[in-house]
This record gives C-alpha cells, sequence and structure tokens, in this order.
C-alpha cells in the first residue's frame, strides 16, 4: 500500500465502512492523520451517497440494549451482521443512567437525542462521539417540530426547533432557533406560515432543506396534508407542496436520493401506500409504488420510521407490535419479521443514520 499514490489510498479507503476504517487508525501515523481529516470524512459521505452499492444507512433502536439496525443485510438475508449492540452516548457526567426521550433530527451520521434529563445531545453512533448542547429557549415538551441539517454554505450543521406555541400572539407565526455547530450558539429567527399548522416530529433534511409534515386550511371544514419546508441555508420557510394523497397518517423518509411518503389512505385507513419524487418545489411529480391493505401489515399503531431497501422491501418499525420490525415486500406480498430484545420500555424511540466519520469538534 505504501508503494500507491496517495490519491488512490483514499479513493480504495473511501469504500470502507467507519468502523473498519475507525480501527485502521492505529495502523500507522500518515494513517490516523488521513482518516481523522474532516476532508477525508466528507470524500467517505460522499462516497455512501453516490455509489448505490455502499450500505451505510442503519435503524438506530433507542432500547435496552441500543441497536444499530442493518436492515439492508436483513433484506438480503445477513441475519448474523443485522443487529449490532452500542453503547450509549457519554456525554453526561452521569452517563449510567443515560437514555433516549425523543430522536430530535439526524444527518450525516450524527443524530440529535432529546435524553431523559431533558439535555439536547449530539451524538455520531460510528466514532461514538458525543457534545451535549446549551438549551434552547423552547421548551421541548410544547408542540414543536425538530431537525438537523448541514448548510453546504458554511460548511456547518444546524440543529431547528419550530414552535407556534412559543412565537408571538399572531396564528401564523413560528419561533425558530437555530444551533449552529461551529459557534456552539443558539439564536432565534422569526417565520410565518399562514394557514399551516407544523405536525409535532423531526424532519428528514433533503435537498437543502428540512422536510416536515403540516396541515394547511383549504376551506372551513377542510386540510390539506403538506411538506413544509426549512431552507437551512437561509433560514427561513419555503412555499408548502401537497401530499400526493389524502392520509389518515404519513411518515417521510429519504431513499437513496428520493423523497418517500408513507402513509394509511383516509376516511378508513384500510390501506397502506408508497408514494415517491425525485425533485421537490414547484416540479414535484409524484410516482405511486404500490397500494396495498393494511391487514397485511402490521400497523395497528403509527410507525415513526420507514425505509425503502434496494430490493423494494419496506422497512416498518412499528410501534403497535413492540420489539419487531418488518421487511414487507409489496410486490412478492412477503414479510421478514425481525426481533430485537428490549428490558426497558416496549415502545421505543428510532430514527434512521448514516454511518460516518463526521465530526463533532
Amino acid at each position: 500500500m505504501s508503494k500507491l499514490p496517495q490519491e488512490i489510498i483514499v479513493d480504495i479507503l473511501t469504500y470502507l465502512p467507519a468502523k473498519s476504517l475507525i480501527k485502521f487508525k492505529s495502523v500507522c501515523r500518515s494513517w490516523r492523520s488521513l482518516i481523522s481529516d474532516p476532508q477525508f470524512a466528507k470524500l467517505h459521505l460522499k462516497r455512501a451517497h453516490e455509489d448505490e452499492n455502499i450500505n451505510r444507512q442503519r435503524l438506530l433502536i433507542a432500547a435496552d440494549p441500543l441497536y444499530s439496525v442493518d436492515f439492508e443485510a436483513a433484506s438480503d438475508g445477513d441475519h448474523g451482521n443485522t443487529l449490532v449492540k452500542l453503547p450509549y452516548p457519554n456525554a453526561e457526567s452521569h452517563n449510567d443512567s443515560f437514555a433516549v426521550g425523543l430522536f430530535l433530527g439526524s444527518c450525516d451520521g450524527i443524530v440529535c437525542i432529546l435524553n431523559e434529563v431533558d439535555s439536547v445531545v449530539l451524538w455520531n453512533p460510528s466514532t461514538r462521539e458525543s457534545k451535549k448542547l446549551s438549551g434552547p429557549r423552547s421548551s421541548l415538551h410544547k408542540d414543536f417540530s425538530t431537525g438537523l441539517g448541514y448548510d453546504s454554505s458554511t460548511d456547518d450543521y444546524k440543529m431547528v426547533i419550530a414552535s407556534s406555541a412559543t412565537a408571538s400572539t399572531r396564528s401564523d407565526q413560528i419561533m425558530v432557533e437555530v444551533f449552529t455547530l461551529k459557534t456552539n450558539t443558539w439564536r432565534t429567527v422569526q417565520g410565518s406560515l399562514p394557514g399551516i399548522t407544523l405536525g409535532s416530529c423531526y424532519g428528514e433534511f433533503w435537498n437543502g432543506a428540512l422536510l416536515w409534515l403540516g396541515k394547511q386550511e383549504s376551506d372551513a371544514a377542510h386540510h390539506l396534508d403538506v411538506i413544509v419546508p426549512f431552507d437551512i441555508e437561509k433560514e427561513k420557510f419555503m412555499e408548502a407542496v401537497p401530499l400526493p394523497n389524502h392520509f389518515c397518517t404519513a411518515v417521510l423518509s429519504i431513499s437513496g436520493n428520493c423523497l418517500c411518503v408513507f402513509g394509511k389512505l383516509q376516511p378508513s385507513g384500510s390501506y397502506f401506500e408508497a408514494w415517491l419524487a425525485s425533485e421537490y418545489g414547484v416540479k414535484t411529480t409524484w410516482r405511486r409504488l404500490f397500494a396495498v391493505p393494511v391487514d397485511k401489515l402490521y400497523l395497528d399503531c403509527y410507525s415513526s420510521e420507514m425505509w425503502l431497501t434496494k430490493k423494494g422491501e419496506v422497512l416498518l418499525d412499528n410501534h403497535g407490535c413492540p420489539g419487531i420490525l418488518t421487511l414487507y415486500h409489496p410486490v412478492e406480498d412477503a414479510k421478514k419479521l425481525l426481533k430485537v430484545e428490549n428490558d426497558g420500555d416496549p415502545f421505543y424511540e428510532s430514527a434512521i443514520y448514516t454511518e460516518s466519520l463526521v465530526s463533532l469538534c
């Protein structure tokens, strides 16, 4: 390897998983320096985003113990590498009692957590690096929407909290708090969403914007289900885009480079649909992937995380059946069940993340 040009060595290493690269830091000083370089972390992440043959997406389950689930491996039948136990973050001095209260966002391998003592913590499950944030002004126990995104113009990560409960008396006002990782500070931005109510959830980061679900007033008796985007760079809300159908419940997901919407159809909720879009905004074109009867799935309750695997299976983290993950293939009408051991609360939180070397420093 030492005789190879540096650029070839770098290229080869970007194909390797984060876990292996962390071990390779001990090979020699030059490799430690290379793998620790933020520019290498960007190349490694870029490779994961652009190469469809690389699998670095994981489902993080806040059970007891904490699990990282390789659902692509499960889809391929490789059950031996599906579930990996992880230690909890140690950003708190009392880390033995650390527990996840809520996931507030995920971007480029960094996960934002609200823990059991109401502290906001950023954590990279791959590197085990963690960082406790100073508290925002907003109460995270009121109606709020959160998310984590990357601002390419400043090469910085931003944590966003949007809440109408902490805004002014105007019904269309939204108070937005933004934390920037480089400055380690929060600041407040006033936003406006006339006629739109945001859902209480964390948003998906896609193409430079955080995307939240919301409801837009259409007339006195009806509301339109919409996606509400927040531009991470400009720190302002963009024009809402209607969902492709009317859902009782819906979940947003980013699969590959596409936006997915999964949901139960109104009014009875008897059918489950999945829709896909490759562009967002005025040119958004939705394509329905499938529609199946709900009774074919474990969908008695709300599923917080869904994902479309490379084989076309849908991952369902179904809180209506604690401890069970479902992989459902709509074309073959076949499903696989994955059991998650949990010694704590059976109704756990979960989030999708990417294995990466992105640093919190």
